[in-house]
This record gives C-alpha cells, structure tokens and sequence, in this order.
C-alpha cells in the first residue's frame, strides 16, 4: 500500500455503507480521498471524525446527471490535481416486480442512470484524468453477484427488476475496459470488478424490501468489502485482479 500515500482516490456514494467504509478505510491507509455523493453533509462528517493520515474532502454530486459528473470532474481538474484511484460505488434499488404498475417509469430510469450511466460516463472521464498523469491507476467498480446470476426465481423474489441487469452490463463493460486498457503499450492504469454478495446497509431498507424477506437475508459488512478494496491495491503493479466475487460463509446466493 506504500505506493498509494499521498495519492488522490475518488469514490462515488460515500457518504453512507460500502462507500463511507472504503472511503474511511483508504484514508487510515494514507490515501487522500474526495468523496462523492449528493448528500455531502454524512461525508462531512466522517471527515470530521477522520483520525487516518489520509484527508478526506466531500463533494455534491449525482452520478445519474451528466451535468453533475461534467462539473465535479471539471472541479477536481481545476482544484485538486491529479487522481489515481477511482471507486464507482453509487447505486440505488427499488424492490417491486418489473411488471408491477407501483415502480414508477422515472425509478427505472433512475436505477439505470445511477448503477450504469453514471458508471460508464465516470469511467471514461476518470481513465482520461488518470492517463494524464502518466502515474499507475486503479479504477475499481462496486457490483453485485446480482449480476452474475441469470434471471431466478430468487432475484425475481426479491425485486431487483433491472436493478440485477444494470449490474450484469456493468460488469460486462468492466472487463471491455480492462481489455482496451491492456491494449495500450504504455497502459499504467488497472481495471477490477467487485461483485459481493448480500451486504448490510440501509439500502434494502430504501427499496422497501420488506422485513420479513430482509431477516432472510445472510450478509457481509461494508467493512468486507472496504477491505477488498484494500487487498487489490495492494496487489504488484504487474498484477491485475479482474474479477473478485465476495459471499458470506453460509449464504447460498
């Protein structure tokens, strides 16, 4: 991880779970780290609380709004300098059947925007940035072993609607982008898809998953995966870890 101090990370809705947990993680490991959210108040206040070498500094921004992206990349370049880290982790659900008349147009639209529009277009902006500094990168994106299943009777169950879809492409684009990287003979920038399995935080609560179907559920903490995080940053630069799927112990998803 020594080679990462005093570098700049990005990551896309940190300002709650897997996102607070990897974005305080990155900082007790030296990493200075900007974090993105449209709330930026929470982000705030864990850079209040924030004991770790690294500085953490809060940003507003909605992945699923081009404009928003365009502006805090345009901030970032201006102000900040150079990133060499970038965590796409912003995602939303909404639990309802595909068909169910209750999930609005604009709540699928929404989803798709923020897990996949939104993760292509930083995706792009960020490899840019990276490639200007000439530094090694990692762009890392936070999945969803949703994505790796085919259409069951238990995503189904569960109402992930396209939610299991906009993650099933969002790997799919992933892999497109380590390859096209890979390609490139100067290439200094590595690509990983984190695909976890259950996770406990608040989004199953935002879904509106009911809390019979939730205490169903055997999960990780957010902690598990800021420490996946961890791990393939700290991999040798001739080493990249493509793939890197995540389940509880005792759980048959």
């Amino acid at each position: 991880m020594e080679k990462w101090i005093g570098k700049t990370a990005v990551v896309t809705g940190a300002s709650a779970g897997i996102g607070a947990s990897i974005l305080c993680s990155l900082a007790d490991h030296g990493i200075n780290v900007i974090g993105l959210a449209r709330r930026k108040t929470p982000i705030e206040a864990l850079a209040k609380q924030n004991a770790g070498k690294g500085k953490i500094l809060a940003l507003s921004c909605d992945v699923s709004d081009p404009k928003s992206i365009e502006a805090v990349f345009r901030y970032i370049e201006r102000n900040i300098g150079p990133i060499h880290i970038w965590i796409n982790n912003a995602g939303i659900w909404r639990a309802s059947k595909l068909t169910n008349e209750a999930l609005r147009d604009d709540e699928v639209i929404a989803t798709i925007n923020t897990n996949l529009t939104g993760l292509v277009l930083c995706s792009r902006k960020a490899v840019r940035l990276m490639e200007k500094n000439d530094e090694p990168g990692y762009l890392i994106n936070i999945n969803s072993v949703a994505g790796m299943l085919s259409a069951s009777n238990t995503l189904a169950e569960m109402g992930t609607n396209v939610y299991a879809g906009t993650k099933h492409a969002a790997a799919n684009i992933t892999e497109i982008l380590r390859i096209e990287l890979a390609a490139k003979s100067h290439n200094k920038i590595r690509v990983s898809n984190i695909s976890p399995g259950i996770v406990y935080t608040d989004i199953f609560i935002k879904a509106g998953m009911s809390k019979e179907l939730r205490d169903k559920l055997v999960g990780l903490k957010p902690e598990d995966i800021a420490d996946s995080v961890i791990y393939l940053l700290s991999t040798p630069l001739s080493v990249n870890v493509s793939e890197l799927t995540i389940r509880p112990s005792k759980s048959v998803y």
